[in-house]
């Protein structure tokens, strides 16, 4: 049993990430930031600073600390391998990678998860998770401060796709959510040393949302959503606080916190569409209390909007929520009521970005969009990372390489097990995750980072 007062230690919430920094999933788990002098317009020769290749490939987000872009790969048929990789945020060249074994392999294709948990970073060092179980610290410099695999000591990671949860953070504990097959948990490590402060068991069950850290009576609280349930725990032992049942397609977008508001999203359900259901449950709730114990509260229910990849994001008084084809809906915070629904320039897979007067939603293909912050919709810019000649035979070239790669879908029935589909949809299914896939971003002052599976690309004006 570890102490009170580490335990204590392990469980405060930080104040706002500063500015030079984006230190984990989607920042503090808001994809929102106050970067200053963010870049409004760039193109493949306008406002690209660097673009540097990275080894094997990765659908984790990049994350910044003062100066140094921190990324995860993997690489190998089995995915044997397991990078670090460091970029100079300046240049783009590489100050260091580090390579890992793998305690448990898997097939290395494209409809299985690879890289996919983004690592959190703080001013000791850069804390990183892989599919495989494997969870590790390293310094700013490269070194190994700890290596654990939660495969051995928790058992074999089972999921359909493999482990897609990303890092949280708070004080001097990282969480870990393993949603799978096998035995689910939430698990608490204190970043100084490695070792288990907690470990909650959670009901088996497939997702790969992303744990979120928010408060609760000024004490630190640990959201996980998944399986139908969004539920609370207390940050310093794990215990339980508050959980709100009947979700629906609550396997991929991660809640967001603002205040004691929690923006729920949720896509279909494959096994079972009720796209009705789904919308429901992108949802706002209060995490308040009830009968003086803690409790979710609804505020409204959604009736349209189906989140898909990309979680919801709260900015100047709106939820924006986006469906994987590059549907947006804005609705109004306090009353749910939607302020528009419009069609983005190119399909979403990456969480949009707040910043001041402008969200910002980068395109799976390179096209991002951005659009002024607030209830009526107004395209500010519209940007390319790629001709769309290069993106075209980009694109053509990935896919005849990974042709031979790609697992068939069970006969008679559509990905993941699912009911049957339309050829067309299967085909662009298979090769979703081929080629130049923009999965996610970093924003600090005066620079976006953003990550491809086999690119980090720095956009900042040249004055």
């Amino acid at each position: 049993m570890f102490p009170l007062l580490l335990l204590a230690g392990c469980a405060g919430a930080d104040p706002t990430p500063p500015a030079d920094t984006w230190r984990g999933f989607r920042n503090d788990g808001s994809s929102c930031t106050t970067a200053r002098d963010l870049p409004l317009t760039w193109g493949p020769n306008e406002n690209v600073a660097w673009r540097a290749a990275l080894p094997g490939y990765g659908q984790s987000s990049p994350v910044v600390w003062k100066g140094r872009v921190f990324v995860t790969a993997v690489e190998g048929p089995e995915k044997e391998k397991l990078l670090v990789v460091a970029v100079d945020a300046r240049t783009g060249a590489v100050a260091w990678k580090k390579e890992f074994a793998a305690s448990q392999k898997g097939k290395n294709n494209p409809m299985m998860s690879r890289a996919g948990p983004t690592p959190v970073a703080d001013a000791e060092g850069v804390y990183c998770l892989f599919e495989s179980g494997d969870l590790l610290a390293l310094t700013h410099d490269g070194g190994t401060l700890w290596h654990r695999s939660l495969a051995k000591e928790h058992g074999e990671i089972k999921n359909n796709h493999g482990l897609g949860s990303s890092l949280a953070e708070a004080g001097r504990a990282v969480f870990v959510q393993v949603d799978h097959a096998g035995p689910s948990y939430l698990l608490a490590v204190c970043k100084a040393d490695g070792k288990e402060l907690w470990k909650t068991e959670r009901p088996g069950r497939t997702s790969w949302t992303s744990p979120v850290v928010t408060t609760f009576n000024n004490k630190a609280a640990v959201l996980a959503s998944g399986g139908g349930t969004l539920t609370a725990y207390d940050a310093a032992t794990g215990k339980e606080l508050a959980a709100l049942d009947g979700l629906t397609g609550n396997t991929i977008p991660s809640p967001t916190a603002a205040g004691d508001l929690i923006a729920v999203g949720a896509g279909e359900n494959r096994m079972k569409p009720d796209l009705k259901a789904s919308a429901k449950s992108n949802c706002l709730v209060r995490f308040g209390a009830r009968d003086g114990r803690p409790a979710f509260e609804p505020v409204w229910n959604g009736t349209k909007a189906v989140s898909h990849h990309a979680s919801p994001v709260v900015h100047q008084g709106h939820v924006y929520f986006v469906t994987k084809l590059g549907l947006v809906h804005c609705l109004d915070l306090k009353t749910g009521a939607e302020r528009y629904a419009e069609r983005l320039d190119d399909e979403t897979w990456a969480t949009p970005v707040g910043a001041g007067d402008r969200v910002y939603f980068f395109g799976k293909s390179g096209v991002t969009t951005v659009l002024r912050a607030g209830g009526e919709f107004e395209k500010l810019a519209v940007n390319r990372l790629w001709s769309k000649e290069d993106y075209a035979a980009r694109l053509d070239a990935a896919k005849r390489a990974a042709a031979d790669a790609l697992p068939k879908p069970p006969e008679g029935k559509g990905p993941g097990g699912g009911p049957p589909v339309p050829k067309a949809e299967l085909e662009a299914t298979r090769y979703s995750a081929v080629g130049d896939v923009v999965y996610g971003v970093a924003a600090v002052d005066r620079a976006l980072f953003v990550r491809t599976g086999t690119e980090l690309v720095c956009i900042r004006p040249a004055k």
